[in-house]
């Protein structure tokens, strides 16, 4: 069980031109980022239930624990998390695949790497927003976020 607790804790941050970074990193504009959408989408939502399934589980198990107690259902509990994680990690490690890094799933965040103006930045999308459209510097993370489109502001 201790594995398991150990393990679910790990689980629980203008011009833009397509090109690889110098590490071959592939680097998103914000139309490409945007087409991705449709795929990732449901797969972020799944994701985000099964951090919050994993978080209900590891709180059950902690209890067991530090009661000291062993039952059938507190080890069918501790399978269940492992499996949980193990299929989290594995969907996590697909999404990555594309390039995006997947920032924080209790608010479904998700950054595309590019590029803008010559210097490294992340197009952040978060779960429910129609597109990517939001831009930040790699250290600034959500707060920093910027909208892609320049707004007009009335005289």
């Amino acid at each position: 069980m201790r594995k398991t607790l150990c393990t679910s804790v790990n689980i629980l941050s203008a011009s833009f031109n397509t090109s690889f970074g110098f590490d071959g990193e592939h680097l998103f504009t914000p139309q490409e980022a945007s087409r991705l959408l449709p795929d990732i989408k449901p797969k972020i939502k799944e994701l985000m239930e099964s951090k919050r399934m994993i978080a209900e589980l590891h709180t059950e198990l902690e209890r067991y624990r530090l009661l000291g107690i062993m039952t059938k259902e507190s080890r069918r509990k501790a399978a269940t998390l492992d499996a949980l994680v193990e299929s989290m990690t594995k969907k996590i490690a697909e999404l990555e695949d594309f390039g995006l890094v997947i920032k924080d799933l209790d608010h479904g965040l998700v950054d595309f790497p590019a590029e803008r103006y010559g210097e490294k930045v992340q197009l952040c999308w978060k779960y429910g927003e129609p597109e990517v459209s939001y831009w930040h510097k790699p250290l600034e993370g959500f707060r920093g976020r910027k909208p892609l489109k320049i707004q007009a502001i009335p005289p």
